[in-house]
């Protein structure tokens, strides 16, 4: 016994819009890791943003060397932006372990009634074979027999 046309072509569709979905986590997961490759160029671009034209000002003679407090601003700046880096990083993970989650839940879901659906059969089956054995009997008692 099969499914109903229309029933199967629901269960298809559901089917490809979790397909569809999986694909979209995947592609969430390669934007995390191509954000934790940007960190040391972006760290990198903020250590020049911050010394190239302090040594052109030192060049020019306009300047002198950065002070401890300079450095310390810059030191403040850097780890600022590594925190908010790490912290968009962990709320991505964090979202993609709960749709991996939900996802699993669901296919926990669809084995469950899978399985409830065979039971189904599997009861349907045995009702029409105690149902054929009980004809045979019938056509027995009548002396009716396929012979």
């Amino acid at each position: 016994m099969t499914a109903p046309p229309q029933q199967r072509a629901h269960i298809a569709d559901r089917v490809q819009r979790l397909e569809a979905w999986a694909f979209t986590v995947d592609a969430g997961m390669a934007d995390i890791k191509a954000a934790e490759e940007q960190l040391p160029a972006m760290i990198r671009e903020e250590v020049l943003a911050y010394t190239e034209p302090v040594f052109g000002e030192i060049m020019a003679g306009r300047a002198t060397l950065a002070t401890k407090e300079d450095l310390n601003d810059l030191e403040r700046r850097l780890t600022e932006l590594m925190e908010k880096r790490f912290e968009s990083v962990d709320a991505r993970f964090e979202s993609v372990d709960a749709k991996l989650q939900s996802v699993d839940s669901k296919l926990q879901s669809v084995d469950a009634k899978l399985q409830s659906v065979d039971a189904r059969f599997e009861s349907v089956d045995a009702t029409l074979q105690s149902l054929d054995t009980k004809l045979d009997q019938v056509l027995a008692a009548l002396g009716k027999t396929d012979g």
